[in-house]
């Protein structure tokens, strides 16, 4: 087996403080001989399973979604970062993947990895894992290295970036096949999001796929039908709220919920007055347009003083925000910031929701109305509020009106991927709801909410050639310029 060593793996290393003279070698000098020499399947596998509550719980995607608002430290609600860095998606979880890809496959280590699941399940669920990281990322930064970043070949390569629409294709299609080679047989070890269960990596697969074809709705409408419908006929997760896929946090320091480590430091994330105040909808005078969304209480905790729901005003800066009382707003429900609360990565709401929007689109056959109905009713039983559920929908904004069927839809797909921050700002970007405001302190350039990260600086720096090359194509590596999906 061929060893390799990839541009992003030598960068965490020198990140981790690993000098230029360690990297040399120094043959057999150290080796144990009684200790492995190569990655354990397993281990890496929940590596790298243990990354995926960090593409959920991020801070700066609950801000860009409006989700949350910061009653101190306000930068990240007013946009100032404008580079964010996915070296460590590329040298860590990314690899460990390819790792376990790699020692399925070569023949000379194929049989003892073996002993960890089937070669095939390995192999499949591995794929499955960097599809949705690749997914994530492309929907963050557009334009990726992607064909040529974990290549196993000698040396350290300077990646191209690839198209964010063959970016997209690849994903599909390595899902598709990875999805259709599982078996039940020989389960993967090492698996602590499924506990081995692979026809929930099947159903991950698909939901990922599902996902995937609605981002590509405006620009390739024909193909986004036809994965969409694909996803569906292959099987996606259970709608009545039995298959929700989440990572589940633990009551210890190094598995928790990181919302509870952040309170724990300081108290800074109020919901956001965004979020609240469409919750809590008023009519006429400012009387209740029939009842709170039964959810509010589970999303926020009430105010110190007065016992109310009342959202942090969004995008201030942190003069202005630093002259309201944190008595007199309302922080991130205490429930969600326990310390073994879960980071939901799919839920039947979002997948139904998913649904009414195709069913809308006439992609697939069903009443948009029912499947709307149907996410509502999901959500509410998923924070076990359902007994609210026959009141909330005869508020007058909330009742399915076949002229605003989208805006409704993904509205209510907004509120139900609460703590999902940077899937709600991709749907967000996509579709144009709900309607966002940007910040009323927007230190960024143009001072609009941001439609795409830019590239770490080691791209500049390191990969200049390839660097020139993608900002020519696709932009400005700025916060404005779309992704390839997001035409509006």
């Amino acid at each position: 087996m061929k060893k390799s060593i990839s541009k992003y793996l030598i960068i965490g290393m020198i990140t981790l403080g690993v000098s230029s003279c360690e990297l040399g070698d120094f043959g057999d000098t150290n080796v144990n001989p009684n200790q492995t020499t190569q990655g354990i399947p397993s281990s890496l596998l929940t590596n790298a399973i243990n990354g995926l509550k960090g593409t959920i719980d991020a801070t700066q995607g609950q801000h860009y979604a409006q989700y949350l608002a910061n009653s101190q430290y306000t930068s990240a609600d007013n946009y100032q970062t404008i580079i964010f860095d996915y070296g460590g998606y590329y040298s860590g979880v990314l690899m460990d993947l390819e790792q376990i890809i790699v020692l399925n496959s070569d023949e000379e280590t194929m049989v003892e990895a073996s002993l960890y699941g089937s070669n095939a399940n390995q192999i499949a669920v591995a794929q499955i894992l960097q599809s949705y990281y690749y997914s994530f990322m492309t929907d963050r930064w557009g334009d990726i290295p992607y064909s040529q970043a974990l290549d196993i070949a000698e040396g350290v390569r300077q990646p191209a970036f690839d198209p964010q629409s063959e970016v997209y294709a690849s994903i599909l299609a390595t899902l598709k096949t990875a999805q259709a080679n599982i078996s039940s047989t020989a389960p993967v070890q090492g698996d602590i999001l499924f506990g081995g269960d692979m026809d929930m990596w099947k159903k991950f697969a698909n939901s990922i796929r599902l996902k995937m074809a609605l981002r590509m709705s405006e620009v390739e409408p024909a193909t986004a039908q036809a994965e969409f419908v694909s996803a569906v006929n292959d099987g996606v997760i259970a709608l009545d709220n039995s298959e929700n896929i989440y990572y589940n946090n633990l009551p210890e320091a190094a598995f928790q919920n990181a919302w509870y480590a952040r309170f724990l430091t300081r108290r800074d994330y109020a919901v956001a007055n965004t979020l609240v105040n469409r919750m809590q909808t008023t009519a006429n005078g400012g009387v209740l347009n029939v009842s709170v969304d039964p959810r509010l209480s589970e999303y926020a905790d009430p105010t110190d003083i007065g016992g109310k729901y009342v959202g942090m005003p969004y995008g201030l800066s942190e003069a202005r925000a630093g002259a309201i009382s944190n008595s007199d707003v309302s922080f991130l429900n205490e429930e969600l910031r326990s310390q073994d609360a879960p980071n939901y990565i799919f839920t039947s709401a979002q997948i139904l929701f998913s649904m009414a929007e195709a069913a809308n689109r006439g992609w697939i056959p069903g009443d948009a109305e029912a499947y709307y109905y149907d996410g509502i009713e999901a959500s509410l039983d998923q924070y076990s509020v359902s007994a609210g559920y026959n009141t909330y929908i005869t508020n007058s904004w909330v009742v399915y009106d076949s002229s605003k069927a989208l805006e409704q839809i993904i509205t209510q797909k907004w509120i139900a991927n609460f703590l999902n921050g940077y899937e709600s700002w991709a749907e967000w970007r996509r579709t144009g709801f709900p309607n966002l405001q940007p910040g009323e302190d927007a230190l960024n350039d143009s001072k609009q909410i941001p439609v795409r990260q830019a590239y770490p600086l080691f791209e500049l720096n390191l990969n200049s050639d390839n660097y020139n090359a993608v900002v020519a194509r696709q932009g400005e590596d700025g916060l404005d310029t779309p992704v390839w999906w997001d035409v509006d």
